[in-house]
């Protein structure tokens, strides 16, 4: 049976994975072994974050996009590259604080998996200020390798809209990069702030729920989050009263290879003109972490489409971020990537 975009991602992505945690940890661990004064101080890990997220943006802006959302494999190297880059940022956190001894593949999927919105059953609990941790065994590992690799494919698919998109595609996947980037540091720097205790007895994990197909899939009967995200995308570039050819290339490229139904397709095509101010569905987008970042991400690829980063544009973005639920920090640090 032919593999689904989904299938053959997740694939090549998880089968990537263990080797990552496992030879950046063990680098780590040489590296510092050997050369201790090089240990990150806590009063870094700001600025830390901030850089790696800098450079995971840098790799993704620089990706080559092949169109179509089957473009989307040809990315895996330099997404493997970002993940490994997170996976040392993660560690360097947990040293900076003091905890490079508890260090462990284990430890550190528990943190990534965690910062990407995705529990992992017992094994990674809160009491009373403390984190509580259930030691993996082999087969619970290879579980939490898998988990990941989905959740990856997962995010990388829904916020994918416009990611295929040639130069603009980048911009978009470089804003979604960088603000992953930021939340699994911020996991790893809230997690190890604290204190940390191993339990002996092994448990097993919870598994997320499979991709929902239909997001790369014709047909739907209903509206999808995508429709609502070109609605509102459209509002944008009509926001400052002048229609670039970038931003009319941009929007229309999206309705093109956007997986939804012919006749949504057609609204929206019809529609691509008009300020209309209306933003159905946006709660609808808000409801999904994926969707968001998307959205916003692809906001501030077409706001800098045409080189011209509109004040109008600006504060249109800042609303939906708000309206999205994001942070005024994390809608700037978008806006910058």
């Amino acid at each position: 049976m032919e593999q689904t975009l989904s299938q053959k991602m997740e694939t090549q992505i998880s089968d990537k994975l263990a080797d990552a945690f496992e030879s950046v940890i063990r680098a780590k661990n040489d590296y510092y072994q050997n050369n201790p004064q090089a240990i990150p101080q806590k009063s870094t890990i700001d600025s830390l974050i901030k850089s790696v997220a800098l450079t995971n943006s840098a790799i993704s802006g620089g990706s080559s996009l092949i169109p179509g959302p089957w473009g989307m494999l040809a990315v895996v190297p330099e997404l493997i590259l970002v993940i490994r880059n997170q996976i040392a940022l993660i560690y360097d956190i947990g040293a900076a604080n003091g905890k490079k001894d508890l260090m462990s593949k284990e430890l550190t999927l528990m943190v990534f998996i965690s910062a990407m919105g995705t529990g992992v059953g017992s094994l990674l609990t809160v009491k009373g200020g403390t984190y509580l941790v259930r030691r993996a065994s082999l087969q619970v590992s290879q579980k939490l390798v898998a988990l990941l690799g989905g959740k990856i494919t997962q995010q990388a698919i829904k916020s994918s809209i416009s990611k295929w998109i040639p130069g603009i595609g980048a911009v978009a996947m470089a804003a979604w990069t960088n603000y992953l980037t930021r939340q699994i540091g911020n996991k790893a720097k809230e997690l190890f702030a604290s204190k940390i205790e191993f339990e002996d007895n092994i448990e097993d994990v919870e598994l997320i729920k499979p991709l929902d197909e239909s997001i790369i899939k014709l047909g739907s009967n209903e509206k999808s989050n995508d429709f609502y995200k070109i609605k509102v995308l459209t509002r944008l570039m009509n926001i400052d009263g002048k229609v670039t050819d970038e931003e009319l290339a941009f929007v229309t490229s999206l309705i093109e290879n956007s997986d939804i139904p012919a006749e949504d397709k057609i609204t929206l095509t019809s529609g691509i003109m008009c300020s209309d101010r209306t933003l159905d569905g946006l709660d609808s987008v808000a409801a999904s972490p994926e969707d968001s970042i998307a959205l916003l991400a692809d906001l501030t690829a077409l706001a800098k489409s045409d080189s011209q980063f509109h004040v109008t544009e600006k504060l249109y973005i800042k609303q939906i971020g708000k309206l999205l639920n994001f942070s005024e920090t994390d809608i700037e640090e978008v806006l910058a990537s």
